[in-house]
């Protein structure tokens, strides 16, 4: 039953998105408007190519890397702060993970697209965020070496009622970026929980223990791994995931993000 779900949901999803791909060809995946033709695809001040997905105005608007990032949890500092041990938002936590790549701080039109990107057919936009992403540190992932991409899992019931997951959108845009393969099979959910964002800090500490597992006693010695989710705020969900993966032997996890909340 659970197999069978599952397929006709991703096929409904398949077929919305082909209508959606047909209907905004060509078109900016944020704000709808026709794109220009692809020589004409430059910014007024700069000579630096828009992504096809985005018009130049929303190109600007979304290209909002934070200047300067905590090199741990990926929250915004200021100039001269060292981060390397952590920054006031995360010093006090004791991550399994090493690293958090951010688009931007969870605000404004950022905070606006990831609302958007839980939608059904809204998978372009997800896209879309992740190469902007995946562009702001180009040579960050060149010199990290990734060597598998997983997308932060849902449960089997969350997979079958959700049109769009867009931690998977996500690991599949990196794949191909980083020229890594990717899997959605070996960290799994084993059961359902609340959204994270509907409770408070320490009930979602609570929330995800023991919420992840390997499957089929999957080995990862050695391996860099990019975990990949739409927002980060408290650290718990990729935390939590990061420790599964570290204690089936991966050297180290990186975490990319489309946004990172800051006191939510």
């Amino acid at each position: 039953m659970r197999p069978l779900l599952a397929t006709f949901r991703d096929t409904c999803v398949r077929f919305g998105q082909d209508v959606t791909n047909f209907v905004y060809l060509r078109n900016c995946v944020h704000c709808r408007i026709g794109l220009p033709p692809a020589g004409d695809r430059f910014l007024s001040d700069e000579r630096d190519v828009v992504p096809d997905c985005f018009c130049p105005d929303c190109y600007e608007l979304l290209s909002c890397t934070v200047e300067r990032a905590c090199l741990r949890c990926g929250a915004p500092v200021g100039p001269y702060i060292d981060t390397s041990e952590g920054c006031r938002h995360c010093r006090k936590d004791r991550f399994h993970f090493d690293r958090v790549f951010a688009l931007g701080v969870y605000e404004g039109p950022l905070r606006a697209c990831c609302t958007r990107v839980k939608q059904p057919f809204e998978e372009p936009l997800t896209a879309g965020l992740t190469e902007l992403l995946a562009d702001a540190h180009r040579e960050e992932w060149i010199n990290l070496g990734i060597d598998l991409v997983i997308p932060i899992p849902h449960h089997w019931t969350e997979r079958v009622m959700t049109p769009h997951l867009p931690p998977q959108t996500m690991s599949r845009v990196f794949s191909r970026r980083l020229m890594a393969p990717e899997t959605v099979h070996i960290l799994c959910k084993t059961r359902r929980t609340p959204a994270q964002s509907s409770l408070t800090p320490s009930r979602r500490r609570k929330n995800l223990r023991n919420a992840f597992r390997i499957s089929g006693g999957a080995r990862l010695d050695g391996l860099t791994v990019l975990l990949t989710d739409d927002i980060l705020t408290t650290g718990t969900t990729a935390d939590r995931a990061a420790q599964v993966l570290v204690q089936a032997g991966a050297k180290r996890v990186i975490v990319a993000v489309i946004a990172r909340g800051i006191g939510h």
